[in-house]
């Protein structure tokens, strides 16, 4: 690594390398055109983001930016982000706990700028876009507060390259959309048997209306797309108007958000993490192929017998008293979080899950010391370490908590089978998805996730706040496969009701 400096601030400037071996996320909440599907849906009837739900959305990302900055060990924030996204520049724009923090979690490399054409954290010069109040304060953090920034590459001759692959990125997912399957639209995006079956067929709408751009050398952006097929025909994309009469306009928002947020993930091979009731990543329907783009690695291959070897010997016994009653958590500051990470409870969770990441296999999975069960019991007491620091800081009483379970989810294709594990009641299950979509003798991708999430109404429903991809895996002749697996969880488990999507953490170029 090289320190830079330009004119008062100094910095050391990082590339995709120096993340290798650390849990590095970029938070999608961060992105000013993220909705999640509540305030989407509200957004749309109204034509626009109106103040409350522009303040509301406001609200929702702050608690996610704190959250990520709990579960990974790093993130990765736009430039821009830094001094246009009151999320984020809120807590140094005056003096206090909360800016301190800040400053601590900026040189300690925990929040790392990502710098694009510039080579600075600071532009020399006012932005040409709008600025905010932030930028000021931002000036003031960036010339007193030595920090780590991230770039494609330093020399322009290589960024530029590297750059333009990443642009490759999207395009090929734009041109890729036509291939996406109507099976998996339903799944992923709550979308109805006939309103996926016409999604797909417009989805080869956008996919030919993309490649003739990029066939003439046109990189097409988010910009572009939001102008032809969300904002529509006089609308502004900057003041967030939609058009909910364009065709499928809910759903190609989510995509086009979700690909935007993934791409530099992806780019310099660290986790995206996509925030609560918001479509997960499997909604990119990236296969086997997608995947081996984006590392060059085979994946591992499994088959039904030790899937279910698996969930025979998982079990979340040694956490059971912690599920009982969890902090929400909605209540922190960053000066909280901050104070959290300095505490062996947050180390602990944090190596935990780095040691569960790098074994990269089933039998690890169910490893007593360093698996799953393992992974969420450190989590669970670093929760309880936050609630106590908040506490004692702000002295404010214990703030809600709630009744949580466990939950591991098996994504097989554009089939998903989901297991409850909660405090008091059986293992739970549940089948999203169409075994028959699977089709005959072909291989799929088969992804595992850990998540946490809350029992609610009388324990009849949950909600998954959080989950984070620990394995990915090869399954060959999936339909026969996926049928012994569901066969054994009916004869084992009880049925499950279905879940809301909560915050998912996935590595898909790790």
């Amino acid at each position: 690594m090289t320190t830079r400096h330009e004119g008062n601030v100094s910095y050391e400037q990082l590339i995709a390398g120096d993340l290798a071996k650390t849990i590095t996320a970029v938070p999608q909440s961060l992105d000013n055109q993220w909705l999640d599907n509540e305030l989407l849906t509200s957004a749309l009837k109204a034509g626009k983001v109106t103040k409350r739900i522009d303040k509301e959305q406001r609200r929702r990302a702050r608690r996610e930016y704190l959250r990520a900055l709990l579960n990974a060990e790093k993130i990765i924030v736009n430039r821009a982000y830094l001094y246009n996204s009151r999320t984020v520049y809120q807590d140094f724009l005056g003096d206090g706990l909360d800016r301190e923090a800040f400053r601590s979690l900026l040189s300690d490399g925990t929040i790392i700028p990502w710098l694009m054409d510039e080579t600075s954290p600071l532009p020399v010069t006012t932005p040409a876009f709008q600025v905010t109040e932030g930028f000021e304060g931002w000036r003031t953090v960036a010339e007193n507060t030595p920090m780590s920034c991230l770039r494609l590459a330093w020399d322009d001759e290589t960024y530029r390259d590297l750059a333009a692959h990443m642009s490759q990125g999207y395009g090929h997912f734009l041109t890729r959309l036509g291939q996406f399957r109507p099976a998996a639209l339903q799944r992923d995006l709550g979308l109805g048997p006939d309103e996926a079956e016409a999604m797909g067929k417009y989805l080869k709408e956008v996919a030919a209306w993309a490649f003739e751009r990029t066939n003439s050398d046109v990189t097409v952006t988010r910009q572009m797309l939001y102008e032809r097929f969300i904002v529509g025909e006089g609308g502004d994309v900057a003041a967030r108007e939609y058009d909910r009469n364009l065709p499928h306009v809910t759903p190609l928002k989510q995509l086009f958000d979700l690909k935007y947020a993934t791409n530099l993930a992806d780019a310099v091979g660290v986790y995206a993490l996509t925030p609560g009731d918001s479509p997960r990543r499997t909604a990119l329907q990236e296969g086997l192929a997608d995947r081996r783009r984006i590392d060059k690695k085979a994946l591992a291959a499994t088959d039904a017998d030790q899937m279910i070897r698996m969930l025979r010997n998982l079990t979340f016994e040694n956490v059971q008293g912690l599920l009982e009653r969890v902090p929400s958590l909605d209540r922190l500051t960053l000066s909280d979080i901050s104070r959290v990470r300095a505490e062996p409870e947050w180390r602990t969770y944090k190596d935990t899950f780095a040691d569960l990441l790098d074994s990269s296999s089933l039998e690890a999975l169910t490893d007593s010391d360093r698996g799953a069960a393992s992974v969420l019991g450190a989590y669970l007491t670093m929760l309880v370490k936050a609630e106590e620091i908040h506490t004692a800081n702000w002295l404010d009483g214990v703030g809600e908590r709630f009744e949580a379970l466990a939950e591991l989810a098996i994504d097989i294709g554009e089939v998903t089978v989901n297991l409850a594990f909660a405090n008091d009641l059986p293992v739970g299950f549940e089948v999203v998805g169409d075994v028959a979509s699977l089709g005959l003798g072909q291989s799929v991708r088969v992804t595992v996730r850990l998540g946490l999430g809350r029992r609610m109404k009388g324990r009849a429903k949950h909600r998954i706040e959080s989950t984070a991809q620990i394995l990915d895996l090869r399954l060959d002749d999936p339909t026969r496969e996926a049928k012994k697996i569901i066969d054994y969880l009916a004869g084992a488990y009880a049925p499950l009701p279905p879940a809301k999507n909560g915050q998912d953490q996935s590595g898909e170029a790790e």
